[in-house]
């Protein structure tokens, strides 16, 4: 079978089974790499090997596209009876990295150098629910409720609870005709426009490197919220993920406030003060 072939009718099946079109985006973008070099339907592990070496991108990266190729090829193994090779191929290890997140005093910090009523919003939004970048700009006002907003996300909408200050603050930015909450200056805000103001504050507040988008305020979120009490299916539930074991990472995050917590009150302090 042509890949190209294979790869339109898998897009089509994706597209039918109501898939957000970031996610086929993603789809169309590897597997048209796919068939620049594969003209036939790979089947072999070898050449799905041989697929992943010629490119030079990050192991994170070849972690997303055998995500990819495993839906693919599982597609065309029901749909076709074509043989899959991705049976045969497991992913790199990675090396775990702490994602980086703000303090307590870089929250307090941005409260006071955000004046702006849009980016005041948007990044308290952001910070208040943890929810994600297409989340946020494809918010309308019909899904502002008096403590939660329904979000369209990943895998469909979901209920997120909400503040009532952030609330507020969202309610009195201007109503526009095509209902969406957030707007730059040629109209409804993009992920580009999103990301540019939080860098932009976050760099305001002293924050530099890299890793300066609203992820990282995502982040920030996870953790606080473990950190402060929550707990992790509440979490899970609130930030939209499908797995626990994704959740599970931003209890790695709160180790730090982990151990501050336990300098501070371990009972060896006790002992420190008999002696004394």
């Amino acid at each position: 079978m042509k890949t190209r072939e294979a790869v339109e009718l898998f897009l089509s099946n994706r597209e039918w089974r109501g898939l957000s079109i970031r996610t086929r985006q993603q789809y169309r973008q590897i597997l048209y790499l796919l068939t620049r070099m594969f003209p036939n339907l790979p089947l072999t592990p070898e050449d799905i090997e041989r697929f992943l070496a010629s490119r030079n991108v990050s192991l994170q990266t070849i972690v997303d596209y055998i995500k990819v190729l495993k839906v693919f090829c599982n597609f065309n193994e029901k749909r076709h009876g074509i043989p899959n090779p991705m049976k045969y191929i497991e992913n790199p290890k990675l090396t775990n990295k702490v994602m980086p997140t703000l303090e307590i005093e870089d929250i307090q910090l941005l409260s006071v150098f955000v004046k702006n009523q849009r980016d005041k919003a948007l990044i308290h939004l952001l910070l208040d629910t943890g929810i994600r970048v297409g989340e946020a700009i494809n918010l309308k006002r019909d899904d502002i409720n008096e403590d939660f907003i329904k979000v369209k996300g990943k895998v469909g909408e979901r209920i997120v609870p909400i503040s009532n200050s952030v609330v507020e603050l969202l309610l009195s930015l201007p109503k526009y005709p095509d209902g969406y909450v957030f707007h730059g200056k040629q109209g409804r805000m993009t992920r580009s426009g999103v990301y540019y103001i939080v860098r932009k504050y976050l760099r305001m507040i002293g924050i530099t490197g890299d890793k300066l988008g609203p992820h990282r305020l995502r982040h920030t979120f996870g953790r606080q919220f473990l950190n402060l009490g929550g707990d992790l299916r509440s979490l899970q539930l609130q930030l939209g993920h499908q797995n626990i074991q994704t959740t599970q990472k931003y209890a790695n995050l709160a180790i730090n406030d982990v151990i501050k917590k336990h300098h501070k009150y371990t009972p060896l302090q006790v002992m420190e003060l008999f002696h004394a």
